[in-house]
């Protein structure tokens, strides 16, 4: 059999190989298993030899997959799957049981030969063979052959017999480490050495966990690969584990005591091997523990269907660290298990420890020098060290990302890569260290970066990394009083001499001291106290009845009923990621009575007598004064008056002193001021809803008035009683964005200047959009335009709409209030007589006793009062049945900016079809016949070169509006900047005017730039004109024209140049 072996471990191309394979094919076991594709391109001698062993079912087809058993020359297993399917079949050979698995791309993408419980398969794409001698129960060989592409390729595993040779040897580990340590990252790469030398310094025996489930010649673990030499310089052979798959992985258990899940993000599920990082493969009776591990940024990517999978494996640890507060926020409130945080594993060995590995470096630079450690390079990353090089008068050492070269990294598509300088390319983890130890300056967007910078003692800048996870930076500069060292949006980055003033590193280094002995305490006690004796870890899930387990948060909508009814109180309302009123839950104080479930309006359906064909009235004020003070009609005045005459009291949303909005309650009519007109956040309720029963209990009238969903939290909380005393006045409602996002946007657009901001004045009259904005220095600024505002250019387009309002309940009708109000858009649609210049509300009696309530206000209160179809409602508030609300389907853009850039940039970013970014070319849009490009609709348009001049045509004589063929420029046009059009154009139309415009690429958004009067005397002619323009808004990127004025057969308009500048 040696000699079997020895033969076919020397042959290295396929033909060979399945020629030898038939002359021994008597004397051993072969099984074949196929993963992907068999390979499309294999040869046809290669198919006919395959089948000639016996393998007769085997095919080349596309997606068919194949497994194959030949024991001693006969055919054991012959089997051919239809397209896509998976093969997993358990079969027993003599003294072999095997398990073969062959998965195609879409379905597993596998190839698993487990034979007597361990994987030999190289699982690679194509065609996985395993040899095998059942008498020595050995395996001979383990190769693949992918033929895929037009050059088969062939390689083998030449490690499966030290494989077989460690499982079945009997030592046994104090602690396995699972973890990211073997990665090409730099970070990852030493943050893994970290925790191994702490382990070994607490006197423990370790084994480092190979790639999971890796496959044979896997790209980041090949020989020459800087972080392969790094780990082969400071492990032995000893510590480190064979390559297990998913199949086998289990037999560690015969070998390990504690498995520990290891620091950096490898809880985040888009790179955890798909839940191998979870440690799903460790038995019960083993001790499994994570320290200092981090999910890499508040959201864990954890897939819906795959969150209770996450949650089962976590409740099962014994002992659980991480490494940032969120991370200990959202194991909390996500899977309802409590932890520790705890410092980054690089910091909890001393320095002197990566100075030893300095000592092996091969890194020398003579010059002062700045590193440039870039995982993810942009032109402003690029812009930033170019700055800091230039101020410092030092050389530039660009160290990228540990990966590129070696498998796939953002290096490799970023096109001005050759302008980084001196690109350290495969640098050794060893002169990584040093090169970072020596520099004069940092700069990094690495979190690691960050960390070696503080270690090192090094002044630097971190560019916050929101692609990798930004609130990672925010956890570690933060903890260490760091955060001047955040550069938070690298498109504004500007340098500050601060950077170079000395940090105090003396006060962080003893802070790093007292965090560093904590935390290696924390692994000694978990490691040392035995399984039975360590304090069970904190299960949330002895509070099953409590709302943040029976709800989901997303759909949340932040009532606070839950918070006024708990008995014992264990519920507070704070925030969420993004800003939105959540309740948050003391474990200790939680009785698990389940009141909070049993009130909130999310969960339960809302059992209601109210019509679901209100009667539904226009109503105008007569009252000048209230209705010029009123965002629509005056409606709600009207109420709260006739609640104050009874003796009332009247609770709803004012604004604070920092712009949030919080519910409370007025007892005077002289305070209405505070609650009338719109307010577009989410307000704080707070404790009203108990201060509303107090009131009732007390015998007063109140009139409360809100969203939908509050108004259907207070009904919960309240209970089935019936309150006569009790007015419930919900509104219109589209959504409530999050009261961060608007303090966000008044702080980047004002600052700390404004006194008052008030949405929907009437300056204008009544319209959706004017904004009066008051400074501290009594000036006003006045926004007459939607697109003028950030904010409304997302609120209006609900790109900031939230979840829960995406999914209210609450707006169609039945309504959930007793009356429900809000502005009645489109009337004069219907009602052609009515004057609703200055504002009309919609109003909606939705039961006997609003009927009777609303009947009794004097007739004199109104100057309209007019009941009108329930349908000329139409979409207002999405009440009528058959509406629904909407999200924009860039939302997700918008929540992703808004963490990391500044309001107005967030909204470009995700409104923009290229997301805000521009060229910095001095012309703004230069006309060249061969390259300038018009985007249409071509239902529409139809596009000529003649004579070197564009003809853009329209195909409908009589064309509908907002039908555009827009030029994109090479830069956003600043509001209240001068800019010179030169452009000679002509228009062939029947119409006596043609106007050009500026536009924003993100929207519907345009402004009037020049009217052209159109004429006898010009009628397609040529014109050339010079034409001053100043933009009212800094949203367009745009030149248009749209063809609604391009009247009559063979109309058009023609250019022969469009030159955009600044005029300066």
């Amino acid at each position: 059999m040696e000699e079997i072996k020895n033969n076919l471990l020397c042959l290295e191309e396929i033909n060979a190989y399945l020629d030898m394979l038939y002359k021994i094919k008597n004397d051993v076991t072969i099984v074949i298993s196929v993963k992907d594709t068999p390979g499309s391109c294999m040869p046809e001698s290669v198919l006919d030899k395959i089948r000639k062993l016996g393998f007769s079912k085997f095919s080349k087809d596309l997606w068919k997959m194949y497994t194959g058993v030949l024991h001693n020359g006969n055919s054991i297993l012959d089997y051919e799957a239809r397209e896509e399917e998976k093969i997993e079949v358990d079969i027993e050979v003599e003294n072999m049981s095997m398990h073969l698995i062959s998965a195609p791309w879409r379905n597993g993408n596998r190839a698993s030969i487990v034979i007597n419980r361990i994987d030999y398969a190289c699982n690679r794409r194509g065609v996985n063979i395993v040899v095998y001698d059942a008498k020595s129960d050995m395996p001979i060989d383990s190769v693949y052959y992918d033929s895929h592409g037009k050059n088969g390729y062939f390689s083998r595993e030449k490690k499966i017999f030290e494989k077989k040779k460690w499982l079945d040897d009997k030592q046994t580990y104090d602690v396995c480490v699972v973890g990211f340590w073997y990665g090409a990252n730099y970070g990852s790469l030493l943050n893994g050495y970290a925790t191994y030398k702490i382990l070994k310094n607490l006197g423990k025996k370790v084994v480092m966990l190979r790639k999971p489930d890796h496959i044979t010649d896997d790209m980041e673990l090949k020989d020459w690969t800087h972080n392969t030499k790094f780990v082969n310089s400071v492990y032995s052979t000893e510590d480190i584990s064979p390559r297990m798959s998913r199949n086998d992985i289990g037999l560690l258990n015969e070998h390990v005591n504690t498995f520990l899940a290891g620091s950096d993000q490898i809880w985040n599920y888009k790179v955890s091997f798909s839940g191998f990082m979870y440690l799903p493969f460790v038995e019960n009776a083993k001790r499994r523990i994570s320290f200092c591990t981090s999910f890499g940024d508040k959201n864990d990517n954890v897939p819906s269907d795959k969150v209770e999978f996450v949650k089962k494996e976590f409740h099962k640890y014994d002992a659980i660290s991480v490494r940032e507060d969120f991370g200990k926020e959202n194991l909390k409130n996500k899977y309802n298990v409590d932890s520790t945080v705890l410092l980054e594993p690089v910091f909890d060995i001393e320095r002197k420890e990566y100075d030893n590995l300095i000592k092996d470096s091969v890194f020398e630079e003579k010059e002062p020098y700045i590193v440039a450690y870039i995982l993810d390079p942009t032109d402003e990353k690029l812009n930033i060290i170019n700055q800091v090089s230039k101020t410092m008068g030092c050389k530039i050492i660009t160290i990228p990302d540990g990966y590129y070269t070696i498998i796939r990294s953002t290096w490799d598509s970023y096109i001005r890569k050759e302008e980084f300088p001196n690109l350290q390319i495969n640098m050794g983890a060893k002169d990584f260290l040093k090169a970072c130890s020596k520099a004069e300056f940092v700069v990094t967007d690495s979190f690691h970066g960050s960390c070696f910078s503080i270690i090192f003692e090094k002044k630097f800048i971190s560019i916050c990394n929101s692609i990798r996870g930004a609130e990672r930076f925010y956890d570690l500069l933060g903890r260490f009083n760091l955060l001047n060292r955040l550069v938070t949006n690298a498109n504004k980055f500007k340098w500050k001499d601060e950077y170079l003033n000395d940090i105090d590193y003396e006060t962080i280094d003893k802070q790093i001291e007292e965090d560093r002995n904590r935390s290696v305490e924390w692994l000694k006690n978990a490691l040392d106290t035995s399984k039975s004796e360590l304090p069970e870890l904190k299960k949330l899930d002895r509070i099953d009845k409590c709302v943040i387990q029976t709800c989901d948060m997303e759909l949340c909508v932040g009532c606070g009923a839950c918070f006024s009814a708990c008995p014992n109180s264990a519920i507070s309302m704070g925030k969420n990621d993004f800003g939105y009123y959540k309740p948050m839950i003391d474990i200790e104080k939680c009785i698990n009575c389940g009141v909070c479930t049993r009130v909130c309006p999310a969960i339960n359906e809302i059992a209601t007598s109210n019509s679901e064909t209100p009667e539904c009235y226009e109503v105008i004020s007569a009252d000048e004064k209230i209705l010029e003070k009123s965002s629509s009609g005056g409606a709600f005045s009207l109420l709260a008056h006739a609640v104050f005459e009874k003796g009332g009291c009247v609770f709803g949303a004012a604004w604070t002193e920092d712009f949030s909005v919080e519910h409370i309650m007025i007892e005077n009519e002289d305070d209405m001021y505070k609650l009338r007109k719109s307010k577009y956040l989410q307000s704080y309720v707070g404790d009203t809803f108990r201060k509303v029963k107090e009131k009732l209990e007390e015998g007063k009238y109140v009139l409360f008035s809100g969203c939908p969903c509050q108004a259907a939290g207070l009904r919960q909380y309240l209970g089935s009683k019936e309150y006569d005393n009790l007015l419930i006045v919900d509104l219109l409602c589209a959504n409530a964005p999050s009261p961060d996002f608007f303090k966000k946007y008044i702080q980047d657009s004002y600052g700390n200047n404004i006194e008052k901001y008030e949405f929907r004045d009437k300056t204008y009259g009544w319209n959706c959009v004017t904004t009066k904005v008051t400074f501290i220095d009594g000036t006003i600024h006045m926004i007459n335009k939607a697109y003028q505002s950030d904010y409304q250019r997302v609120f209006h387009n609900h790109a900031m709409c939230s979840y829960h309002c995406e999914n209210c309940k609450y707006q169609n009708v039945p309504k959930i209030g007793d009356i429900t109000i809000g502005d009645f858009w489109g009337i004069n649609s219907n009602d052609k007589e009515v004057d609703s210049s200055k504002g009309i509300s919609a109003l909606l009696v939705n039961n006997e006793k609003a009927k009777v309530f609303f009947n009794n206000i004097n007739e004199d209160k109104f100057k309209v009062k007019k009941q009108v179809p329930f349908e000329w409602l139409k979409g207002n508030g999405f009440t009528v049945k058959g509406t629904h609300n909407f999200v924009s389907p860039r939302r997700r853009l918008f929540y992703d900016a808004i963490r990391t850039m500044p309001f107005s940039e967030a909204v470009n970013y995700a409104l923009k079809p290229n997301y805000g970014k521009y060229k910095q070319d001095e012309s703004l849009f230069y006309y060249h016949p061969e390259k300038t490009i018009f985007s249409f609709n071509e239902n529409i348009w139809e596009e000529h070169i003649i004579n070197g001049a564009i003809y853009l045509y329209t195909k409908l004589e009589n064309s509908p509006s907002q039908k555009y063929a827009r030029l994109a420029l090479n830069k956003l046009l600043l509001k209240g900047k001068k800019y010179e059009l030169h452009i000679k154009f002509k228009v062939n139309t029947e119409g006596n005017c043609y106007n050009l415009h500026i536009k924003d690429s993100g929207s519907n958004y345009y402004q009037i730039i020049w009217t052209e009067r159109v004429d006898s005397q010009n009628r397609g002619k040529w014109i050339d004109r010079t034409i001053i323009f100043v933009p009212d808004a800094n949203i367009f990127d745009e030149f248009m024209v749209g063809a609604a004025q391009l009247v009559g057969e063979g109309s058009y308009i023609a250019f022969s140049l469009i030159d955009i500048r600044e005029v300066y």
